[in-house]
């Protein structure tokens, strides 16, 4: 089935259902990648998955943090306010 053809239906879900779909596709996309997120049956299924995603190492990365960054951001400020003034 096409996309366009589900996302109407999908729209229609109640929020239970929407995570539902989250959880589904977020195990079929890992399952494809080759990574396993099932959890155990002995563990709470929530916890596990948060577990998880706390375990795996992530980059974020923001202007703020790099001065070369902060100073070209300061720059289109200044000439946008200057163009402004003009």
């Amino acid at each position: 089935m096409p996309l366009n053809e589900l996302l109407p239906s999908v729209s229609q879900l109640s929020h239970q259902d929407k995570l539902r779909l989250i959880h589904f596709l977020l195990l079929a996309v890992a399952k494809e990648e080759g990574c396993s997120l099932e959890t155990t049956e002995d563990s709470n299924e929530e916890n596990a998955l948060l577990d998880r995603l706390a375990s795996t190492a992530a980059v974020v990365w923001s202007p703020q943090a790099d001065g070369r960054s902060l100073q070209a951001l300061s720059d289109l400020l200044v000439a946008a306010q200057e163009s402004n003034n003009a």
